[in-house]
């Protein structure tokens, strides 16, 4: 696809996911309405400096303020990348799970209202891999998700990510808009500063403390890098073929075996601990990947460049936090 004079909005736009869609879009030579509600000068300093890129701060729980950034930021926004959601590792989403999915349904609702209010040709809304039950079949089709296998959970974060997908429905059949929907696995890269199992990790090795894996640590997961994810949601847009697309790397891994390789890359000894008292999650959670495999041109990186990238990236900037 062409982005050459389209407009893109990417919401969420500094954000670990967000900022590498604003990047590709830029280099892909789009025009780029970043929308972010907290700075961060450290992926600011990262981004393409060009005219073509506009940061935007503003709340998207705002619904006059989001409305009023789409029509007016402007002449015409030819796509909605919507990547901006309250997110956290497994403890925050149990202690805020009311508060994640009150604020994710909201602004998934504000951001489709901005969109069709402005008549924006393509939408993407990032949903997720737990969309997916957890006696879902192994690998899980597309199809394999809760409208099929319905379940009950109290995963505030989960819960926005199938409401966000329904709503998606309900507008494609009531206003007839064009709305992809990409359904990573456990996405990792460079820039992520967030609580995601990977720089947790990370942080807790190159600090000398140990790494507290919950189980008994032989759970299985799958991991794609964030570059892979937008350049397979670029192609969604470009085939338009599905209208919800499973993200994902091929390669499994257990969070045990992760952790050793993690304390390898940084040249750290391996202090991990088993809370065997604590739930470990689905034993092994995978994705089908015909329908990625069918509509890209690449071959995702494997899982140990990409944890090589990941840890140059965070030693790199650790080591710009030092000097400053």
């Amino acid at each position: 696809m062409n982005w050459v004079g389209r407009t893109a909005v990417v919401t969420g736009g500094l954000g670990f996911v967000g900022s590498h869609f604003v990047q590709q879009l830029l280099v892909r030579g789009a025009e780029v309405i970043c929308l972010y509600r907290t700075e961060r000068p450290e992926v600011i300093a990262e981004l393409d400096h060009t005219a073509r890129l506009r940061l935007i701060q503003l709340d998207l729980l705002d619904e006059n303020e989001l409305r009023a950034a789409c029509r007016y930021a402007a002449r015409r926004v030819d796509a909605v990348v919507h990547c901006a959601a309250l997110d956290g590792n497994a403890e925050f989403k149990r202690r805020h799970s009311a508060r994640i999915l009150d604020e994710n349904m909201r602004i998934a609702s504000h951001v489709l209202g901005a969109a069709r209010r402005q008549q924006v040709d393509q939408v993407v809304l990032m949903s997720s891999a737990e969309v997916y039950a957890p006696d879902a079949p192994d690998p899980a089709t597309e199809e394999d998700d809760f409208r099929r296998h319905a379940h009950f959970t109290d995963n505030g974060y989960a819960l926005s990510k199938m409401y966000t997908e329904i709503l998606a429905d309900l507008h494609r059949k009531q206003f007839d808009m064009t709305i992809h929907v990409p359904r990573p696995t456990n996405v990792y890269g460079p820039r992520d500063g967030g609580g995601r199992v990977i720089p947790a990790m990370l942080g807790r090795l190159a600090a000398g403390e140990e790494v507290v894996i919950w189980g008994d640590g032989r759970q299985t997961r799958s991991f794609v890098h964030v570059e892979d994810l937008v350049r397979t949601t670029l192609a969604m847009i470009a085939t338009s073929r599905h209208a919800a697309v499973n993200v994902g790397g091929d390669e499994s891994v257990s969070i045990v075996d992760l952790a050793r390789r993690l304390a390898a890359l940084l040249g750290r000894p391996e202090r991990i601990r088993l809370d065997r008292d604590k739930p470990a999650g689905s034993a092994a959670r995978r994705l089908d990947l015909r329908r990625m495999n069918e509509i890209v041109d690449f071959t995702p990186r494997p899982l140990t460049d990409g944890l090589a990238d990941t840890v140059a990236w965070f030693l790199a900037t650790r080591r710009d936090r030092a000097a400053a």
